[in-house]
């Protein structure tokens, strides 16, 4: 069934300096287009993928990838690797369907698929950090330069918002990559924001987190932390939840930035989050997911691994997946964190799983995996 899919959906011809589309990729619901899977990083599947998982096939990429270095669309899985290159692969068949190899000299972001066309970010080029490749033509749309960037971009409408190491922050236009404002946060930027009604918000490693107006760029309100934020903010309602390395996992007011609660986790938290029902669920340096109460902070239950947990976990359905520098692939149960299913990778993994239908990616050092549920 899938090989038909990709048949009517599309054709891709390849060589090791382009991607050259022959039919429209189509983008459906549920596709996972950007890091977060949506613009307030909720990190939540459209699909409940059940285990046990089984590995269908494995790619053995040039270079490691990024705590969000994954994104899928139409049966096609996008992936950037840290030596500047972003690969396309056939999920039916694991084959590569073609490279791109000019990203700078680190490509750790998520590609921004918007159909034939996707949005590159990346470091290292002095000439260039931001692009849009146009897939169905082969051909570079347009280029700029906007720093050294490591947050992955986030979508909006027509607009793509993220930061860079010299602190500045951005939204750009996606037709044309035109700058439309411009915002000086003071210290570096090195992680995704999220995105919802006329805000966006982000954290810097200064500690600060910063919540800007949509339209114009000013400042709504800022809040200290006490340790640098290299977590992805994550926005539910009219609440952020941000990890600090502090070891705080914070819950502040998205229209005041007003501290609702905060609960120490007893570790640093690098790793952004996933929404389940009412509850936040995020990772740890030293090994747990935690589970906690949207509303009230309280600790719902907490798993150990046995090794730092960097990438962002994914929820799908009654199943939280996610990955740990001890080199395992993880399911375990929302309800109370119960051991469901493992997999143990070749090489340890910092990358945030993604789901897409009856599939799971995800990368262990430079290995692409692909594991498939039961049918």
């Amino acid at each position: 069934m899938l090989k038909r899919i990709i048949f009517f959906a599309v054709i891709i011809f390849s060589s090791c300096s382009g991607i050259k589309v022959s039919k429209d990729i189509i983008i459906s619901e549920g596709d996972w287009i950007m890091a977060g899977g949506s613009p307030e990083q909720t990190n939540a599947s459209a699909y409940e993928l059940s285990p046990p998982l089984e590995l269908m096939w494995d790619y053995n990429l040039d270079g490691g990838s990024g705590k969000n270095s994954i994104t899928v669309s139409d049966a096609v899985v996008f992936v950037t690797t840290m030596p500047g290159e972003m690969y396309s692969i056939d999920i039916s068949s694991g084959g590569k369907i073609g490279k791109l190899n000019f990203l700078g000299k680190d490509a750790q972001t998520a590609p921004v698929i918007l159909g034939n066309d996707v949005i590159l970010s990346y470091a290292g080029d002095k000439k260039y950090s931001l692009c849009l490749y146009d897939m169905k033509n082969s051909l570079i749309k347009w280029h700029r330069y906007y720093g050294d960037i490591q947050g992955s971009p986030v979508l909006k409408g027509e607009y793509i918002y993220f930061g860079d190491l010299l602190g500045r922050f951005y939204k750009v236009r996606v037709r044309d990559g035109a700058m439309i404002w411009k915002f000086e946060s003071g210290s570096v930027i090195n992680s995704s924001s999220a995105v919802a009604e006329e805000s966006v918000v982000f954290g810097n490693s200064a500690g600060k987190v910063s919540c800007l107006n949509l339209n114009d760029g000013s400042l709504k309100w800022l809040f200290e932390t006490q340790g640098p934020v290299y977590s992805s903010p994550m926005i539910y309602g009219n609440n952020v939840y941000i990890g600090s390395e502090d070891s705080f996992m914070y819950c502040l007011s998205l229209s005041t930035g007003t501290l609702k609660w905060k609960t120490n986790l007893g570790s640093k938290i690098i790793s952004g989050s996933a929404l389940s029902g009412n509850n936040v669920i995020t990772g740890c340096v030293d090994g747990y997911i935690y589970s906690i109460n949207s509303e009230s902070g309280e600790i719902n239950w907490r798993f150990a691994s046995r090794g730092a947990i960097v990438s962002s976990p994914v929820v799908s359905g009654r199943f939280i997946y996610f990955t740990s520098l001890d080199a395992g692939l993880y399911c375990i149960s929302t309800e109370n964190g119960d051991l469901l299913w493992s997999y143990r990778l070749e090489n340890k993994s910092r990358t945030t799983p993604v789901i897409w239908r009856n599939y799971l990616f995800t990368v262990g050092d430079k290995i692409l995996y692909c594991f498939r549920g039961k049918q």
